[in-house]
């Protein structure tokens, strides 16, 4: 079994410090460095003592430089402007990229399509395995449902939230859109108020709601007369996520160049 070395932008926040958990935990992974912003209070603290273990003499730093020395893997849970920063200076130096970060435009996505052909580059807005597989039932369904049944995707996460609906609900209608080949753009509505007239025979409709810590929740619901389907869930533990993209990212450490999505990985073996 191989070694990889890996480096965590943003080690201070909520996924940066399960990951850099995970990390020195797991004897397969190495870990380059981990940064935060300049100022940040956490900055100069032993990486050990910032996610509850022993001190390992690495520090949290404000030097994007360190991130790609000798790096095999970055994984990026950020924001966009620091992700395609990021995913930039990975292209520069060769080293593969796993990016979970949710709120990227279609403009961003596009320059990591283009991007991708130099390096591996798995984009994903939710490293769960379980949603993933649950994203994949959603195509399914849809297909094999057809076009009468409408879809409803319900959406719930911690109050701190700051984009809506999820990237990840966003991605399960995307997967519901695309089995009925549209665009989602097309056929998507958002948290109806007022006077908004009969539903439309194919749009797919989000509902969103914020509150205390929850990690997340997702459910997808086909409707038809007489009978619902339901399709569920639910995140109880930030590490999931952390542990997909670890998962993902010893994949993507010796892929060829491309962008992936996570059942991509899951789908080669990885």
């Amino acid at each position: 079994m191989k070694n990889i070395s890996i480096s965590i932008p943003g080690g201070n926040g909520r996924m940066g410090r399960t990951l850099l958990k995970l990390i020195l935990e797991n004897k397969k992974y190495n870990l380059v460095s981990s940064t935060c912003l300049p100022g940040e209070t956490e900055e100069g603290t032993d990486i050990g003592l910032l996610v509850g273990k022993n001190k390992i003499e690495k520090k949290l730093n404000s030097d994007p430089s360190s991130l790609f020395n000798n790096a095999n893997v970055i994984i990026d849970f950020t924001v966009p402007e620091a992700t395609m920063f990021h995913a930039k200076k990975a292209y520069e130096n060769n080293i593969s990229i796993v990016i979970g970060t949710t709120g990227l435009k279609a403009k961003q996505e596009s320059e990591l399509l283009e991007l991708s052909k130099k390096i591996p580059i798995v984009y994903s807005a939710n490293f769960s395995i379980g949603v993933t597989v649950l994203s994949n039932l959603v195509s399914q369904a849809t297909k094999k449902l057809g076009s009468e049944w409408d879809i409803e995707i319900l959406e719930m996460h911690h109050k701190n939230k700051i984009d809506a609906p999820s990237g990840t609900a966003l991605m399960l209608g995307n997967s519901a859109a695309k089995a009925r080949g549209k665009n989602l753009s097309d056929v998507k509505s958002v948290s109806r108020d007022g006077i908004v007239g009969k539903r439309q025979s194919d749009e797919i409709g989000f509902a969103v709601l914020r509150g205390g810590d929850v990690v997340g929740e997702h459910s997808v619901m086909f409707v038809n007369d007489g009978e619902r389907i339901e399709l569920n869930h639910k995140a109880t533990d930030r590490s999931i996520f952390a542990a997909g993209a670890l998962r993902a990212s010893y994949w993507a450490a010796s892929a060829k160049p491309g962008l992936y999505s996570l059942l991509d990985v899951l789908n080669a073996g990885g």
